[in-house]
């Protein structure tokens, strides 16, 4: 089945692209190995998301916003403490002149606005349980062969499947990775203390606790992220007594604490894309970076590398030119690779510098909380980096 660009993974990034490029009249067959346009009757659980400025500029341009805001939670405050120390740091919308920071939504509700839109597009072409088996590329078309034995050819093929990306291996793309010895407890809960329209961050000796508004009454998004040792412990406890835990790691700052879904965990690890595009193949989203989640940026990356190739590509196609040139693809790679390092480095300082025990180093981390809560103008740059602005 012959299409212009063939997108592998119907995730949030996989799915965004495809609503993009169709909407442009561009053809799109999108295959992914599960059933991502099926979500479960209750939108609102499982994994969130925190998006940024950028981000929900993203999805208004693709004409979905409307369809996710009303489930969606809006943060305007983000609170920062180091549990190892005095210090902490506020940062407020209003010190940016704007109401808002975020907004923080389940994945669940933005698969299913993303779906919703996609169904009426003459363009795009959803096969769905279908795994890649071999890629074959030639000068004009690369092929993808499923293990059904279903082909589908284009002139351009996205690996949006994640961080195990059989795209990536299969167009001999090479990595750096390794892992942060730690693993994410994830769930979310109901406070005895509302967080408001605030997301809090609490750095503590065994590892960063976020936890994020949610809509409904004081119920909120919790990101453990422990030391694998320690997160094991936290699994083998009873419920109250992983509660007691969490409430005794938030200084009871919230009150008691209850569970409103079961906990599910996962490894930490850290990856990248040594290129981000090779012959006739692009890396998006968890494909390309794997980050850690303490600062909730993994998918606002994601959903940047969607907005800059598909730019590119709808720019080119505007303007009649090859938007498969390869001169554009790199363009892309060069623009997106440099900003996924930055992020890349930044989530290792933080995990690197907060995670240690060194007295010292305790000691310069409350310095530097309470530098960028004093200093303006270093204050209003880190929010309108956590905000996804300039």
């Amino acid at each position: 089945m012959n299409s212009q660009v063939t997108i592998i993974g119907g995730g949030v990034t996989g799915a965004l692209l495809t609503l993009l490029l169709g909407k442009a009249g561009i053809s799109v067959n999108l295959i992914d190995r599960g059933r991502p346009s099926i979500q479960p009757g209750d939108l609102h659980t499982g994994r969130t998301a925190s998006l940024n400025l950028f981000s929900i500029e993203t999805f208004r341009n693709a004409g979905i916003w409307n369809l996710i805001e009303p489930k969606a939670k809006l943060f305007d405050e983000i609170v920062v403490w180091d549990s190892e120390g005095s210090s902490s740091v506020n940062f407020k919308g209003a010190e940016i002149s704007r109401s808002e920071l975020g907004y923080i939504v389940h994945n669940n509700v933005i698969l299913n606005a993303l779906y919703s839109e996609l169904a009426g597009i003459e363009e795009i072409n959803i096969i769905e349980n279908e795994s890649v088996n071999s890629l074959n590329f030639d000068e004009q078309r690369v092929l993808v062969v499923t293990e059904a034995g279903k082909e589908f050819s284009s002139d351009l093929l996205v690996g949006a499947d994640g961080s195990f990306s059989k795209v990536r291996d299969l167009s001999k793309i090479s990595i750096r990775s390794w892992s942060y010895d730690q693993i994410a407890l994830v769930s979310s809960v109901r406070t005895e203390v509302s967080l408001g329209n605030t997301a809090y961050q609490i750095f503590t000796d065994t590892g960063p606790i976020a936890l994020l508004p949610l809509p409904g009454t004081n119920k909120a998004s919790l990101i453990w992220s422990t030391d694998k040792e320690y997160g094991n412990k936290l699994l083998n406890l009873d419920e109250a007594d992983l509660l007691e835990e969490l409430k005794l790691k938030c200084e009871s700052r919230f009150g008691n604490i209850n569970l409103c879904e079961k906990v599910i965990n996962f490894p930490l690890h850290q990856l990248h894309a040594k290129n981000f595009s090779k012959n006739r193949t692009i890396l998006i989203g968890d494909s390309a970076h794997t980050i850690h989640p303490l600062a909730g940026q993994g998918l606002n990356l994601g959903i940047a590398d969607v907005s800059e190739i598909s730019n590119l590509m709808i720019s080119a196609k505007r303007n009649h030119e090859d938007w498969n040139d390869p001169k554009i693809i790199q363009r892309y790679a060069k623009k997106r690779q440099p900003e996924s390092y930055k992020m890349i480095a930044l989530m290792e300082a933080f995990k690197r510098g907060f995670g240690s025990k060194n007295l010292w180093l305790k000691l310069g981390r409350n310095l530097a909380f309470d530098f960028a809560d004093k200093n303006q103008l270093l204050k209003k740059r880190l929010i309108k980096e956590a905000a996804g602005i300039t």
